[in-house]
């Protein structure tokens, strides 16, 4: 696909699970209102298990006061029942997205956990102990390795993030590299 495609397939994925109106994903693809309505509702006949969820989740919010990542953090909304219809709608789009946010922030969290653990194993070994995790961008951990052990270390990178959680599908981790964050992608 093109990059073009790519862009606006992500705007409609995203966008559409976090509550974004056909007004809202015209702009954002800049295309007119009724293009933007035929793809909401094709969206959504092809995919009604998305809508399903959104549905069900948010029912559960108002029932509970909160929604939960897959690891049981919570996150209460007590504006899930206000009277005040852009509270509620606020509080509806945030108990669709808490679950699937919080749970990516909990993965990449126990991914720096594991990784932070091993790296204080490899302290004695040649070159390992040069090795800095140096910062976390969403779902990528960026590291300074020097270059004799880029493969090893890597590989064991690899295995520690995909290993970050069990769940249905697999996690898989893509590896760049590069003499900067930029190169590396």
């Amino acid at each position: 696909v093109t990059q073009d495609q790519r862009r606006s397939a992500k705007a409609i994925n995203f966008g559409l699970i976090y509550g974004m109106s056909a007004f809202g994903l015209a702009r954002q693809l800049d295309i007119g209102r009724h293009q933007a309505q035929d793809y909401v509702n094709l969206y959504f006949q092809r995919y009604p298990g998305v809508k399903q969820y959104m549905e069900k989740i948010t029912q559960q919010a108002r029932d509970m006061g909160y929604v939960e990542t897959i690891f049981g953090r919570r996150l209460y909304l007590p504006e899930i029942n206000s009277r005040n219809g852009l509270q509620r709608k606020y509080a509806e789009r945030t108990a669709i997205n808490a679950p699937m946010q919080g749970s990516a922030a909990d993965i990449i969290k126990r991914a720096m956990l594991a990784v932070d653990s091993w790296l204080l194993e490899q302290k004695n070994k040649e070159n390992y102990q040069q090795i800095k995790m140096i910062m976390q961008v969403h779902d990528e951990l960026v590291f300074e390795i020097p270059e004799i052990i880029i493969a090893p270390a890597s590989a064991q990178i690899r295995s520690l993030m995909e290993s970050a959680a069990s769940l249905k599908v697999p996690l898989i981790v893509d590896i760049g590299q590069g003499t900067n964050w930029d190169e590396a992608h």
